[in-house]
């Protein structure tokens, strides 16, 4: 049964996947994002479950479909909300895991990942940078892309994250974009 729904989340303008998300905005409006994301956290995952089968053929996914599943990412990466954003990191994970992406589509994803960057959930995003890198061949990034990661407040010590981060996983793609770029 779940296939069919995904089935006809691409087929119309009107999608379940745009209902849900609007059903989040709204309920964020009347009851406030706290009550959300304790009383209704299965909003958010079944948001990314939607999204998540989306990628589950690969040979399915092209720029038209990425072009309509982008926004809802992005709303995800942006919002307030923790549940929401941790949701968004783990589709975006998949996404690379499974499509092998054009560099424009990246750069905006890498860009996305950076710009938004959140104290609260900031290893995370870093962690799922290191997954886009890892897995998709990322060329390059902006010069003031790079020096936004670097400079963010005293509150996110993005240093440390990706120190540690160097401890537990490959960054290598990341510091030879990271270098080439900044040298």
């Amino acid at each position: 049964p779940f296939a069919s729904i995904a089935k006809a989340t691409l087929a119309s303008k009107h999608s379940i996947i745009s209902c849900i998300t609007d059903h989040i905005r709204k309920a964020v409006d009347i009851v406030g994002s706290d009550y959300l994301e304790i009383k209704h956290p299965i909003l958010f995952n079944f948001h990314a479950k939607l999204l998540l089968s989306m990628f589950n053929d690969p040979e399915k996914v092209d720029e038209m479909m990425l072009a309509k599943l982008m926004p809802f990412i992005e709303n995800g990466v942006k919002s307030p909300m923790k549940s929401f954003r941790y949701s968004a990191l783990v589709v975006i994970s998949q996404l690379v895991l499974t499509v092998k992406l054009k560099e424009e589509i990246l750069n905006s994803l890498c860009k996305l990942l950076i710009t938004k960057l959140r104290a609260d959930t900031a290893p995370a995003s870093l962690s799922t940078l290191m997954v886009v890198f890892q897995q998709q061949n990322v060329q390059n990034l902006s010069k003031n892309t790079l020096k936004k990661l670097l400079r963010h407040d005293e509150s996110i010590d993005v240093w440390k994250i990706l120190k540690d981060l160097a401890e537990r996983t490959d960054t290598t793609k990341f510091y030879n974009v990271l270098w080439a770029e900044l040298v």
